[in-house]
């Protein structure tokens, strides 16, 4: 099998239109998972902080059109996963108690959410291949059981895990549902290797999947670079990666196909507080402008893109962008392609076979593409996620050809 190459992705998929979908077909990552969806205490599901299916009925309060850009990536033979979960969240207390009260059947509001979710997918012509376990709030072992088997009556295939701590919990609800479902309805450990999961040597999750007689893939994962806290805007003012360009605006014959929105807002300030996900650079302008035919613009309004800039002279604008630094701040080693690559290497030829990895995630490359930490500047969101995909794979095929000897020198 060849390796698994998989990336996380969150608010620069959700609110990255198009140009998310096109990036991570370019990128050619054989499965995308979206994250976060957060469950409230009556069942409702959020996305990060979008409420997007409550009462069974799938709405969401701000537009992303997930189905139909979820169901393209489908379409295109990419596996789509919805991880639930998070650090600092209390998605699986409330999974408990929701359970504790209505148990895992039809009769739970939960049950009749997730059902309403995944309905949402395949009527638009997509599906959810797993649902992945983030569960970094309440790590008992009974829950993900329970949760895992609502989630197999309503239809889902499968459930993935991604630990960081707590071996022995993760080892028991692994067995249990291998028990329960078979060796096959957990489908994927994804375990984290950066930030609060540094430590982890896949070798000792490779041998909780033997023992519980797991067919579980095992793919570690690592970060890429981070931009500097807050994004956008932290703390009452523009975030530590965000730089401004004075008289500028995008060159009206340049490349537009990363436009993502346009809005009028009272200040430049309020239109950086505006962004939501999936923003690289914009411009705010101050007065009349007119760029050519459909390019006209007014004061207040700012235009978001998703790409690289081409600035041209407008002496009434401002241009903005995440281009002011990015670091490694999760990985215990490095956080670029090669440092990856090189991971990946060292990780391949254990007794336990690493069957792929994975990106945390499309986000940071899409905050990160205009600084150029790895020297990528001038690089699109596209070719750098490609290059983090090349990573995972050269790195655990190179170094098993050479050690069964078939690279020719």
């Amino acid at each position: 099998m060849s390796p698994q190459a998989r990336i996380y992705a969150s608010g620069s998929f959700c609110f990255g239109e198009s140009v998310a979908v096109n990036n991570l077909l370019a990128a050619q990552y054989p499965a995308v998972i979206l994250w976060s969806l957060h469950v409230n205490s009556s069942g409702d599901l959020i996305m990060n902080n979008t409420q997007i299916v409550s009462n069974g009925v799938y709405a969401e309060a701000q537009t992303m059109n997930l189905p139909s850009r979820l169901a393209t990536l489908y379409q295109n033979g990419i596996s789509v996963i919805i991880s639930v979960g998070a650090g600092g969240t209390s998605d699986f207390t409330n999974i408990a108690n929701l359970i504790s009260k209505y148990g895992t059947g039809s009769g739970n509001p939960l049950y009749t959410n997730m059902a309403a979710l995944k309905a949402a997918m395949v009527n638009a012509g997509g599906n959810i291949d797993a649902i992945d376990f983030d569960n970094e709030d309440n790590l008992e072992t009974g829950v993900m059981v329970d949760f895992a088997t609502m989630l197999q009556g309503i239809g889902y295939a499968s459930v993935t895990f991604c630990p960081y701590s707590s071996q022995n919990i993760w080892q028991d609800a692994l067995t249990q549902l291998v028990k329960k479902f078979g060796p096959d309805f957990v489908s994927a450990l994804h375990l984290q290797c950066y930030s609060g999961g540094s430590y982890n040597d896949p070798q000792d999750w490779g041998q909780i999947i033997a023992a519980s007689g797991s067919n579980a893939l095992l793919i570690p994962g690592l970060a890429t670079n981070q931009a500097g806290p807050g994004g956008w805007w932290n703390n009452g003012q523009p975030g530590d990666s965000v730089k401004s360009y004075p008289a500028v605006a995008q060159y009206g014959g340049g490349d537009w196909s990363s436009l993502l929105r346009q809005g009028n807002y009272p200040s430049a300030d309020a239109a950086m507080q505006s962004c939501v996900g999936g923003e690289t650079f914009f411009f705010y302008c101050n007065g009349y402008l007119d760029l050519g035919p459909g390019k006209q613009f007014n004061t207040g309004d700012a235009v978001f893109f998703g790409g690289l800039p081409q600035w041209g002279s407008a002496p009434q604008c401002e241009g903005y962008a995440l281009a002011n630094g990015c670091s490694n701040i999760y990985n215990p080693g490095g956080a670029c392609p090669s440092d990856l690559q090189t991971q990946y290497t060292q990780w391949a030829n254990g007794k336990y076979p690493v069957n792929g990895g994975f990106i945390w995630m499309y986000d940071s490359i899409v905050d990160c593409v205009l600084s150029g930490p790895c020297g990528e500047s001038g690089d699109s969101v596209a070719t750098v996620a490609t290059a983090y995909r090349n990573a995972i794979v050269n790195g655990l095929t190179l170094a098993r050809a050479a050690s069964s000897g078939s690279l020719v020198s």
